[in-house]
């Protein structure tokens, strides 16, 4: 396998790796990746979005910073380093990264939301210092809301897997059986629904995140954001894997 066909496979293994939470199996294509490569913004970008998903984040800014060393340009490395500097509390730090972003592409919308959340978020901050309220005795408080509302939207999120599911199943089932008009219809309206459903869930978040003053929740809840996206996409994909299936 030439060399070029060698690095494209271990990028493609490892991005597959990430989408399935497999972080470690991740590093180790990503790493390989490095090991011929040492330039490779890409290899270095996504090695570093599987640390942070293991909870390391500061080796994850490094491997952020060594993509930037490279391409300073890199929208998706300073994207990802804002977000890792707002899990370290570092608000001022994701602030003038997220600044860096809008100075490249200045229509660039997750930078542009994103952003504007830590400027509310210092806001909120300074307000609590205005009326003498430790961040300290704030954040102990918060971590308990965030605890519950974690919890529902846990519980919340479980209860939809599962009724997605057992709906994409039935619709399977239908279309097996012969009756593929009524399960294409279904698949429609099912496809509508997960959509809507997604976009109704990143409202619920961020009204959620109104009612933090110390945390950024929508940050706090990257992962299970991400595995949400990843069980999302996979049953978007089956649904349309129905149509050829069709054909």
């Amino acid at each position: 396998m030439a060399k070029s066909e060698n690095i494209k496979k271990l990028l493609e293994d490892g991005l597959e790796a990430l989408k399935k939470n497999k972080n470690e199996r991740a590093i180790e294509c990503f790493d390989r990746v490095i090991a011929v490569e040492s330039d490779n913004t890409m290899a270095w970008n996504n090695k570093g979005v599987a640390l942070r998903k293991l909870g390391k984040i500061e080796d994850a800014i490094n491997c952020y910073n060594k993509a930037l060393s490279i391409d300073s340009d890199l929208s998706r490395a300073l994207l990802n380093k804002a977000r890792a500097l707002k899990m370290q509390k570092k608000f001022d730090l994701a602030l003038f990264t997220y600044e860096d972003i809008l100075e490249l592409h200045p229509e660039h919308r997750e930078a542009t939301e994103e952003s504007e959340r830590v400027r509310n978020l210092l806001s909120r901050q300074v307000q609590l210092t205005q009326v003498e309220v430790s961040v300290n005795e704030k954040e102990s408080e918060e971590r308990k809301l965030f605890q519950e509302r974690n919890e529902e939207l846990m519980e919340f999120l479980e209860e939809s897997r599962k009724s997605i599911s057992d709906s994409v199943e039935k619709i399977e089932e239908i279309f097996t059986s012969g009756i593929k008009e009524e399960a294409l219809e279904h698949r429609d309206r099912i496809l509508n629904a997960l959509i809507s459903f997604n976009e109704q869930l990143l409202n619920r978040i961020r009204n959620i995140n109104d009612e933090f003053v110390t945390l950024d929740f929508e940050e706090e809840m990257r992962e299970l954001i991400d595995k949400w996206n990843a069980f999302k996409d996979a049953k978007i994909e089956e649904l349309k894997n129905l149509n050829k299936i069709s054909r």
